[in-house]
Order: C-alpha cells, then structure tokens, then sequence
C-alpha cells in the first residue's frame, strides 16, 4: 500500500473530543511501572509513539484500586500521589499533537494474594479455567460493589487532573467490569447479579464518571463484542445490548475487544494462527445498533484499514502492536509509505508472552522497545567513525545487525549463501500459524538496500575472501546445527530426517509423522527463571524463559504437517512440550494442536529408532509409536568455525544470534542490535 489513505487521516470526535485522525493506538500492558508509577522508560516509549503521528493513544490498565486491581505490574490511578507521574507522561504525548486516554480498570478475579497483596476479588467466587489464574475469588460484598463504582469515579477524574483528554472503562477480557457482564461468570442473587445486574454495574461506572469529571468530559469503554467462551458468558447478539445500555448511561465511543483469558475459540487467538480483522464483524453489529463512534482492534494490517473505515464497520481504527514493532507507523501509514513500515508478525514473543512472566515488555522486530535510547530507525545516533562492515549471513540477525550498521553510517556488506534472504527463519512460513513472518523478510529484502547495504546472494564467505575484503569489522550469523540424538540406536536410519529437510521440501513424508523434541540434548532455555521485582509493594516475584529454536522448529513443523493431512504425533523427554514458552504463544498453540490432532507425549524415553518407528518407554512399559517419518529436533548447535578462523585476524570480530548463543529469533535480533549499536 504505497497511497496515502484519506479516511484513516481525517479528523476524529467522539463527545467533546476531537482527534487528527482515525488511528487510534489501544491499550496494551507493559510493565513499564515502579510502584504503580509510569517509569522514564513508560513516558518516553509513549512520547515516542505520540511523535510517530497517532492520533489517540489508550494509556493501559490503571488500577482503580491498587495493588489489588492489578493483574501484572500495572500502573495506578488510587491515590491522588500518582497524577504527578501521570502528568509526565501527558505532557510529554500532548507535545505532538496526540490525544491521549487513560484505561482504568479493576482486575477481579484475575490476578492472586501475590500479584494483589490479598485474594482476589469478582462478582462471584468462580476462578479461572486458567492456571494463570488459578487461585479461587472471593465474593464482592453489596457495599464492596459501591465503592468500587466509587473507585472508578475518582480515578478518572485523577486521570482528567492528570490532563487524559478522556478515559476508557475497561469492561473487557474477562477482568471485573467483564465478569459482571457474563452470565456465567456472575452467579449474584442481589441487584448486581447475571447480565442485567452486569449492565447495571457497568451503567453505574458510566454515570459515576461523568458526575465525577462532569458531564462533557468523554468516556469511552472498552467492551467484549463475544466472550468466546463455551459454558457460556457475552455473546456477538449480547454485545450490542450492553454497547446500547453504555450508550444510555452517557458513554461517548464504544471500543470492541474480545475474549476471556480462558477463550478457547479461534478467533480469539492473539497470535498469526488467526484471521486478520476478525473481530470487524462485531464492531459492524455494534456500530447498526448505537449512534455513538465505534472503535475496533484485532490483527489489522496497514492495507485493511482504510477499507474498515470505508465499508462503515467502524469509525476509528485500532493498530496496536505493529506500532510497538515501529513508533513511526501512523506517520509512514498516512503518507503512503507503509512497505517502510519494520513489520509486527504478531508472534506475541516479546509483548504478550513477556508481559505475563512479569518483566518489562519489548518486541522481537523491534529489540529497542520500552528502552530509553529508543529512536525510530531514521534517527539512530550516528556512528562517531564510518566503519566498513561485513556481515556473514542473512537471517533475522545478520538482517539486524546489517541494517542497524547502515543506518547509524557504516558502509556494510551483507553475504547471504540461500538465493534468499531470511534463513531458517523463513521456513517457518509453512505454517499456517506463523505465515506472518514472511513480513519480516519481505521488509528486509527493501529495508536493506535502501539504507545501502551491497546485498550479495548464493556468496559463501570464507576467511579467505574476509581477509581480502579488509573490513574493519566482521559480524558472524551463521546460525547452528541441529543436534544429532547420536546416542539412540538407529539415528541413522533413512526414515529419519530433519526439521529444514522438510520445510525445504527436501525430504517426503509419509502419512504418520513423529517428531521427538524437548530432550534433554538442548540447552533448556525454557527453565524458569524467577527474580524479585525492585521495589514491589506485594513482593511478586518475574518468572522469565523462553523457547528455543529448535522447540519453535518442531512446533511449526508439526502445525505445517497437520496442514497437509499428516497424522503427527510429538514426544518429549522432558515434562512438557516447549515448557518455556510464553503463556500467550503456548496456550494458543496447544489448542490449534487439539484442533489439528496434533497428539503430545512427554516424560518419554526414546529407547529406540527402528523402520517401523519409535520405540519408546512411559511408566517403565516400552511399546511402539508407529511412524513413516520421524523428525529429530532436539536442540542446536552454534556454528563456530567460522568466528574460529578469523580470530585474530580482523580489528573487531562478533558473533550474533545463534551463531554465538542458541535462541530463537527474538534472541538472535536482539544480540545483532546490541553489537550494531556499539560499532
């Protein structure tokens, strides 16, 4: 889409609130707080982004009621010591001509006595189906339901002192607002019981905020088009009753969001395993039914979002992560210029999966988010001397290192051995869940030349052809090797091939496929690691890991084979498939598995490989798994030989991604940055 949209750039206005376009960046946690303040970082990531052209930016889940009402590292709007803070960040996002809302909300049921300093509380004593949040609510009291919808009154007019043009009632995503709207989940017998005590509750909020900050003073809502939940709760038909009732109660634009936390429906998935837009369906319905503006999110793409505007589904647009991935997105969307735009995959690695184990969130395309020295990539500091540079390999990290070179003024060569850029990476696109990576790639096949990378293809480099390059650096991403299971008798066998055999379609496979992953062969980058959080009022605990390579290697594969009609089946030595990855990433992928038969076994031993297939022992009982192919990932390694050579023989030498460290992709482009940015 190289047009300039005409619609995303209008002007705005909902209430009194009048906006310079359309694009609205929605409310997205990430645990840029100290204490229930924004931090540095929070103010400069948002000015940032306010810099980048959007028109409103969702400032996200203040808790009304603190710690309490956090369900992360939330900030929070309790006490009037807080608007200091928050009218930091104010100041700095209205110095772009940005508007800008705070998301005020109570958690409920979804957080713990860790997390909230004291059990939790909701509507009813009903927990979540999810081990997130697994420990058991207790019941609101009638006077407790009272002072909340107090609470909610007083933190917004915090956040209009604070100088938030508007605020959004965050009725959504199963937190407490949500819970009283759910049939299901709110089982009261008192006034504020089932869905017309939920839409009283929530009308109530409503009106308390305008008695509270006045009534020309705008406020949004944030509600659930559909709970997407089978044992009950909001429906796509229930939606637009509840947006009609806030529309009453003095609402000025209802924002349409989805899902429980516990959401099994497809739709609902976060990650690339589901459609773009697919929640524009509901705010269309929504939009029939009020006369109030109508803002909707969910996976979509710079070329989809004039027509949402257009086609009348909604009136303003919301794009949230793919301005996380480049601060500068509303700027390049609006003048025309979206193939510059460093693409979201929407791969949750860095946002979603990080922001549940507690740490500050940042991106896999885009490492610098939430950092301090965060610039979009046309002001990276310049280099103080011009370097020339050589970067051996074009996956994500020698893409990264290659094109952060350039752009702070080195002269760079980038060797790639494929006729393509991307690497392994790339392969990944065979699945039907992560066909979005292909941006990624894409991108740098224009980025690169563009900041003047000489981008040669099918070039092997040796330390020969360095030494005759003189370069005043070499950048080594070669990536790794898989690891060889060479201890299992049979590992030699023809019906056994690799993970880039068959995403290269180098190799068959036949109609029963096992893949053996998760052995105790790799480097468990997927063990927790738990760290006290500086300063937390409750004393909550990050809980950090990550998948590897070759994990997210066998899980694609899987989700592609599937794809294809294979019945495949995925054993584990250790507890659990990909244990490590994020809650996000691995709750999606496991019910896409249940979905595509996608069969998992884990404290298995694999005793043996033979023709028929994998004989393994569970419970000390060994037994068959019948396979036409087996596929062996079960870990990598780095690939040395090349740094080994050149040691010694060139002024500065590095290695990045899994070249010098095996990771993943996030891993591997946040090492190329850090390296770039120190030339």
């Amino acid at each position: 889409m190289e047009t300039k949209p005409k619609l995303l750039a209008q002007p705005g206005k909902f209430g009194t609130l009048e906006l310079k376009n359309r694009l609205v960046m929605p409310a997205m946690c990430t645990n840029y707080t100290y204490q229930g303040h924004f931090t540095e970082e929070a103010v400069h990531y948002y000015g940032l982004r306010a810099k980048g052209g959007v028109g409103l930016i969702v400032i996200e889940a203040a808790a009304v009621d603190y710690p309490i009402g956090r369900s992360v590292i939330n900030c929070a709007v309790s006490h009037d010591r807080f608007i200091p803070t928050l009218k930091k960040l104010t100041d700095e996002i209205h110095k772009y001509g940005a508007k800008v809302s705070l998301q005020i909300m109570h958690s409920g049921r979804q957080s713990s006595t860790m997390t909230g300093g004291t059990q939790p509380i909701s509507c009813s004593a009903i927990a979540s189906a999810q081990a997130l949040y697994k420990e058991p609510p207790r019941a609101m009291t009638l006077y407790e339901i009272k002072e909340c919808i107090k609470q909610f009154g007083q933190a917004a007019l915090r956040a209009k002192t604070a100088g938030f043009d508007t605020v959004e009632a965050h009725f959504a995503h199963g937190y407490l607002g949500s819970s009283f709207l759910s049939p299901f989940l709110n089982q009261r017998a008192d006034e504020y019981g089932g869905i017309e005590g939920g839409v009283k509750f929530a009308k109530e909020v409503i009106q308390e905020i305008k008695q509270c900050c006045g009534h020309d003073y705008p406020v949004m809502a944030r509600i659930n088009g559909d709970d997407y939940y089978p044992d009950g709760g909001v429906t796509h038909i229930d939606s637009r009753m509840i947006a009609v009732a806030l529309e009453e109660a003095g609402c000025d634009c209802i924002n349409i969001s989805a899902g429980l936390r516990e959401s099994n429906h497809p739709l609902h998935d976060q990650t690339a395993g589901s459609p773009r837009g697919s929640w524009l369906y509901m705010a269309e319905g929504i939009k029939k039914t009020v006369k109030v503006p109508v803002m909707v999110a969910k996976r979509i793409s710079e070329d989809m979002a004039e027509e949402v505007l257009a086609s009348g589904k909604a009136d303003f647009v919301c794009i949230g992560r793919p301005q996380i991935s480049d601060p500068e997105y509303a700027n390049k969307i609006l003048n025309g210029q979206a193939d510059d735009i460093l693409p979201c995959v929407w791969c949750c690695q860095g946002c979603f999966d990080v922001l549940w184990m507690l740490k500050p969130t940042t991106c896999l395309t885009n490492p610098a988010a939430g950092r301090m020295g965060e610039t979009s990539l046309e002001e990276l500091p310049q280099a103080a001397t011009r370097k020339k540079v050589l970067v051996v390999g074009g996956g994500p990290a020698g893409c990264e290192a290659a094109l952060i070179a350039a752009k702070r003024g080195h002269e760079v060569t980038l060797h790639e051995k494929d006729a393509r850029l991307g690497g392994a990476f790339r392969q990944s696109v065979l699945s039907p869940a992560k066909a979005e990576n292909e941006r990624l790639s894409v991108y740098m096949e224009k980025a690169l030349p563009k900041a003047g990378v000489k981008v040669l293809l099918n070039s092997e480099v040796t330390a020969e052809a360095v030494a005759q390059a003189k370069p005043d650096a070499v950048i080594v991403a070669v990536g790794a090797d898989p690891a060889v299971a060479d201890k299992i008798p049979g590992v030699d066998l023809p019906n056994i091939v690799t993970v880039e055999d068959v995403m290269s379609g180098k190799a068959a496979v036949g109609n029963r496929v096992a893949i053996m992953t998760c052995s105790y062969l790799c480097s468990f980058t997927c063990r927790k690691k738990e760290e006290p959080i500086e300063g937390d009022l409750t004393g909550t605990v990050s809980n950090y890991s990550y998948a590897c390579r070759a994990g997210y290697a066998a899980v694609d594969t899987a989700e592609y084979l599937a794809s294809q009609g294979k019945l495949v089946s995925i054993v584990t030595e250790r507890e659990a498939v990909v244990p490590g990855m994020g809650y996000t990433s691995r709750g999606y992928l496991l019910r896409r598995f249940y979905k595509a038969n996608i069969r998992v076994a884990s404290n298995v031993k694999v005793k043996e490989i033979t023709p028929e297939g994998l004989q393994l022992e569970k419970c000390a009982t060994r037994f068959l798994l019948d396979a036409d192919t087996i596929i062996i990932s079960v870990g990598d390694r780095s690939r040395k030989e090349l740094v080994k050579a050149l040691e010694g023989k060139v002024a500065e030498l590095y290695a990045v991604g899994d070249g010098q460290k095996v990771g993943n992709a996030m891993k591997a482009i946040a090492s190329a940055y850090e390296v770039a940015m120190a030339l």
